[in-house]
C-alpha cells in the first residue's frame, strides 16, 4: 500500500523537480491543525452532505477545521469521516489515516507562468517562476502523469470528470480579493489506478488556467490530491475522500480577514507601482517600455503570490517538500509569518509591499542597490 500511493502522491516529481530536489523529505506546514476537531456529533456534518456527485459517504461524519496561521481562525471545515485520524508520518506526507488502512494524503500543487512575450517571461524567471507553454489537461495526464505512474507499476483503471469539485474551486476563488483583472478557469478530473498487489489508489488533479489581460500572460497549472485503501475498504473511502473535498465550508470571518489585508496591501502596491512608474520616467523615454512591462510583471508576481499564500491557508498545499516543488518557506523576522517564495535561493529579501527578492549572493543588499528604486528591504529567515 505504501509504495502505490506514495507514486500517486509524488507523481510529478519526475517532471518539476529537475534533480534539484533536497536530500531531506521535511514538509513545510501550512494550514492544517491537529487538535481542532468539533464534537463528531457536530449537527452540520451528521446531516446529509449537497453532494452533487454520487460521492455520499457511509457512517457518520466529524469536521475538520483548517486553521489560518496567518489570522488565527478556521478557513473552514473539512467533513471527514470519524475514523479517520490526524497522521504523524510527516515523512510519507499523510494527512489521514483509519484502522482499516485508508490513507488521505496532503495536497500538491504546481504552477507555470508563460506569456507570448519573452520579456516577460524572462523577467518572471528571474523573480522565481517556473515558465513554460500551457498544457490542457489532457496533455498533462497523457503527457506527465499516467506514463509516470505506469513506469512505476501502476495501472489506470478508470477516470471521470469532477464537475461539482470544479464548481467549488471556481467559487472559492471568487470569494478572494484581486489586485488586478484576470480569469481563472477550473478542470477536475479523478484518476483510479490498481498496483500489482491490487491495492487501489485515487488521484485527483485539479487544473486551473489564469489569465491576466491588463499585464499580459498566464498562470497555469494544478493541485494533486491523493488516497488509497485496501480494495474491500476502498469504494467507501473514496465517496468520503471526494465528499471531503467538495463540501469544504468555508468561514466567512475568514474570508473578510483575508480580503481586508490584501486589499490592503494592494492599495500600497499600487502606490509603489506608480513610484516605480514615475522613476522610470525619470530615466527617460527610452527605458519606459521595458521599465513599464518589468513594472508590471511584478505586480503580477505579487498578485500571484498572496494568491498561493492565501490558498495555502485554506488548505491547498497543506504539505508541501520544498525541495520537490523547488520552493522555498520564508519567515518575517519579527513576526514569525510565513510565506512561499518561488525558487531555492539562499537569501531572501522583501520589501514593505510584500514583494520579495532572491538571491543567491550573500553579500548582495537590495537597500543599496539603486534599481531597487530606494525601497526598505528586510531580508527574511529561511525555515528549514
Amino acid at each position: 500500500m505504501k509504495t502505490s500511493i506514495c507514486i500517486l502522491s509524488f507523481l510529478t516529481l519526475v517532471i518539476f523537480s529537475c534533480g534539484q530536489q533536497k536530500e531531506n523529505n521535511d514538509y513545510a506546514e501550512f494550514g492544517y491543525d491537529s487538535e481542532t476537531y468539533f464534537e463528531d456529533e457536530a449537527p452540520e456534518f451528521n446531516k446529509a452532505q449537497p453532494v452533487q456527485t454520487n460521492a455520499r459517504p457511509n457512517g457518520a461524519l466529524k469536521g475538520y477545521k483548517v486553521m489560518s496561521k496567518q489570522f488565527g481562525m478556521p478557513v473552514g471545515v473539512m467533513p471527514i469521516p470519524n475514523s479517520w485520524q490526524v497522521s504523524n508520518n510527516k515523512q510519507e506526507g499523510v494527512l489521514f489515516e483509519s484502522n482499516d488502512g485508508v490513507k488521505v494524503y496532503g495536497e500538491r500543487f504546481i504552477s507555470h507562468f508563460f506569456s507570448n512575450n519573452q520579456e516577460l517571461n524572462y523577467i518572471s524567471q528571474q523573480n522565481g517562476s517556473r515558465v513554460a507553454p500551457p498544457k490542457d489537461l489532457n496533455r498533462v495526464l497523457q503527457e506527465d502523469i499516467i506514463p509516470y505512474a505506469q513506469q512505476q507499476g501502476l495501472k489506470l483503471v478508470n477516470q471521470f470528470q469532477l464537475p461539482a469539485l470544479a464548481r467549488f474551486d471556481k467559487q472559492f476563488d471568487s470569494y478572494l480579493f484581486k489586485g488586478m483583472p484576470e480569469n481563472k478557469q477550473y478542470q477536475c478530473v479523478a484518476t483510479e489506478w490498481v498496483d500489482q498487489k491490487g491495492e487501489k489508489s485515487i488521484g485527483i488533479i485539479r487544473y486551473f488556467t489564469n489569465h491576466y489581460p491588463t499585464t499580459g500572460g498566464m498562470d497555469w497549472g494544478y493541485t494533486l490530491n491523493a488516497m488509497g485503501a485496501p480494495a474491500n475498504a476502498y469504494e467507501g473511502a473514496k465517496k468520503a475522500f471526494i465528499n471531503s473535498l467538495v463540501n469544504f465550508q468555508i468561514n466567512p470571518q475568514w474570508v473578510q480577514a483575508n480580503n481586508q489585508y490584501y486589499a490592503q496591501l494592494s492599495g500600497q502596491s499600487a502606490a509603489a507601482h506608480q513610484q516605480r512608474m514615475s522613476n522610470i520616467k525619470a530615466q527617460g523615454q527610452a527605458i519606459l517600455n521595458n521599465g513599464r512591462t518589468y513594472s508590471s510583471i511584478t505586480d503580477s508576481n505579487h498578485e500571484s503570490w498572496k494568491r498561493r499564500n492565501a490558498m495555502n491557508d485554506a488548505g491547498h498545499s497543506s504539505s508541501i517538500n520544498n525541495g520537490i516543488w523547488e520552493r522555498t518557506t520564508i519567515s518575517n523576522p519579527s513576526t514569525g509569518q510565513q510565506y512561499y517564495a518561488e525558487g531555492q535561493n539562499d537569501h531572501y529579501w522583501v520589501n514593505q509591499n510584500d514583494e520579495y527578492y532572491g538571491t543567491n549572493d550573500a553579500n548582495y543588499n537590495p537597500n543599496i542597490d539603486n534599481s531597487m528604486n530606494n525601497q526598505d528591504w528586510t531580508q527574511y529567515n529561511i525555515q528549514q
